[in-house]
């Protein structure tokens, strides 16, 4: 799978990854959140927020399963 087409379907792809899958995608989007955060690299607040909600997007998804 294509970079890109992992960030244009993130959200309709979520409910048939594997909770493996999922879990990897939490990492990434608390990664890409952080980075977006920092100082000194440029800060970027709106890419900071879309990648905050990608991450509660993915807790929604690994609580809905019980698989927290």
């Amino acid at each position: 799978m294509s970079r890109w087409k992992l960030y244009a379907h993130w959200y309709a792809d979520l409910p048939g990854l594997s909770v493996g899958q999922l879990r990897e995608r939490r990492t990434l989007a608390a990664q890409r959140a952080e980075r977006a955060a920092a100082r000194g690299a440029g800060r970027n607040p709106k890419a900071a927020r879309e990648w905050r909600e990608k991450l509660r997007a993915v807790e929604d998804e690994l609580l809905r399963r019980g698989a927290v």
